[in-house]
């Protein structure tokens, strides 16, 4: 799967996630979802984009922030995270 599949799959969840919440934003890849959905819907949908994907998201894996970084991340690096876990 390249990047910019993954992250239209993620996006049409997110889109969803906004939606039901009620978040009026655009949801593009330069969209930080920690930013307006709580992490622990978050990580409610990892088993959604896990579905969708098809890629496995390790149990101590946040897909949305960077640890070494300590910031949130976009739609966008996630993605990129989410396809270089896949290749490990």
């Amino acid at each position: 799967m390249e990047t910019i599949e993954l992250e239209k799959e993620i996006i049409e969840i997110i889109q969803e996630v906004c939606d039901h919440q009620e978040v009026e934003e655009v949801v593009n890849g330069d969209f930080y979802p920690g930013n307006f959905i709580m992490s622990q819907v978050l990580v409610s949908i990892f088993t959604q984009i896990e579905i969708k994907t098809g890629i496995t998201i390790p149990n101590n894996c946040y897909i949305f922030h960077d640890s070494k970084t300590k910031r949130q991340l976009n739609i966008k690096e996630a993605a990129t995270k989410l396809l270089a876990l896949s290749k490990n």
